[in-house]
């Protein structure tokens, strides 16, 4: 995959991509440019023997005026999103990141409800109390 993404890299010098496992996303502040690399990475992938589900690829426009640009796959156009989920965080077209730090403080408020009990233990020393 690493050889596949190199190739369809039009700036190698900037950061565009972002990788982990199986999920890639892609990034550009220009339009054309972002749908090149989505051009090239298919043409790489097809001749690898490889396919973009085009059903679980998504674009999103992140902007504070409201945008949204149309991006395709060989004529197919993707999915506009007005919010995803990458690597366990949430990215909004407005910019804006009050989701995450809603569903952050909902992941505390819960680890902090299940450890309610073992604070609440008489046999539990202070000194264990206090780091939890």
């Amino acid at each position: 995959m690493d050889r596949i993404t190199q190739a369809a890299n039009p700036d190698p010098e900037c950061l565009n991509e972002l990788l982990f496992a199986d999920d890639q996303a892609l990034f550009s502040p220009d339009k054309d440019t972002l749908q090149e690399h989505i051009n090239q990475l298919n043409r790489q992938c097809e001749a690898h023997g490889m396919r973009i589900n085009i059903k679980k690829t998504e674009a999103i426009t992140i902007s504070r005026i409201e945008a949204t640009t149309a991006f395709n796959i060989e004529g197919n156009a993707l999915l506009n999103a007005t919010e995803f989920k990458y690597l366990g965080s949430f990215f909004r077209k407005d910019g804006r990141i009050d989701r995450e730090i809603e569903v952050r403080c909902q992941k505390a408020n819960s680890i902090s409800y299940q450890l309610a009990p073992l604070r609440n233990m008489k046999a539990s020393p202070s000194p264990q109390k206090q780091s939890l």
